[in-house]
């Protein structure tokens, strides 16, 4: 190659290297001027919202899931009162089967009486007796003043139970006698509701002689219209329950010989 090629190649090279340098300056945005068109502007608004915001949906969120829930016991609903059936029957002469054990006898209970509170009755008396084929347990009360009432409380629940049901207000088990129990739920009263001061004055272990499988019948207490009785026997057998009206009397007769 010659002298000249050289030198001309050197100046291309050259020229090559200045054109470069000018089009790097030429497309650098170092002194370039930016601005966001207002449809940018428009569209990120819609899009997307501030922290601030954000976070007060998120703590009112929270604030409403850290309210407490309210559950309502299921027990309040023993205040809510039975619609009446259309018929029921006439618990004056039930008939006493000694055949077989007697399955619960429940009236209205946990509900009250479709009369309300006016059938909630003062007790007056308890008493226990013996017959031939039977044992007959009494729970005698006060007639309603207003003279709406014609039979004793028609809320409860009779049934047996392997263990001495509990006593209302200790929660401890009636002491009781026997080897079965049948256990006595009733809306009734202990001490009077009226402006007249009265209070059960009867027995709380009742016992008689003669009877062949009920042992005893001890009270377990009344609280806010709900008392509990216990009645220590024997052997469970057939028993029925009958309501007196005059004077008001809840009747229970269990039978004296096991059922089959």
């Amino acid at each position: 190659m010659t002298s000249t090629s050289l030198e001309h190649s050197r100046r291309l090279k050259v020229l090559s290297l200045i054109v470069c340098s000018l089009l790097v300056y030429g497309c650098s945005t170092g002194d370039m001027e930016f601005s966001i068109s207002d449809q940018a502007l428009s569209v990120n608004a819609t899009q997307a919202q501030p922290v601030e915001s954000q976070n007060q949906e998120t703590e009112e969120d929270t604030e409403e899931n850290d309210q407490p829930v309210v559950v309502i016991p299921e027990n309040l609903e023993q205040e809510t009162v039975q619609p009446i059936p259309e018929e029921k029957a006439n618990k004056a002469d039930a008939e006493l089967d000694c055949a077989q054990q007697s399955p619960p006898n429940v009236s209205y209970w946990p509900y009250r009486s479709p009369s309300g509170e006016s059938q909630n009755l003062l007790m007056v008396d308890a008493r226990l007796g013996a017959h031939f084929d039977f044992d007959r347990f009494v729970l005698e009360f006060d007639p309603n003043p207003s003279g709406n009432v014609l039979g004793p409380p028609d809320s409860y629940s009779i049934q047996w139970v392997s263990q001495p049901p509990i006593q209302f207000g200790s929660g401890q088990p009636i002491e009781v006698e026997g080897t079965e129990y049948l256990e006595i739920l009733l809306h009734a009263y202990a001490y009077s509701r009226s402006s007249v001061p009265a209070e059960y004055e009867g027995p709380t272990d009742v016992q008689a002689r003669g009877t062949l499988n009920v042992i005893e019948a001890v009270f377990g207490g009344e609280v806010e219209g709900k008392m509990v009785w216990a009645i220590g026997v024997n052997n469970r057998a057939g028993f029925r329950v009958l309501e007196i009206p005059d004077p008001p009397r809840l009747v229970i007769d269990i039978c004296t010989s096991p059922s089959g």
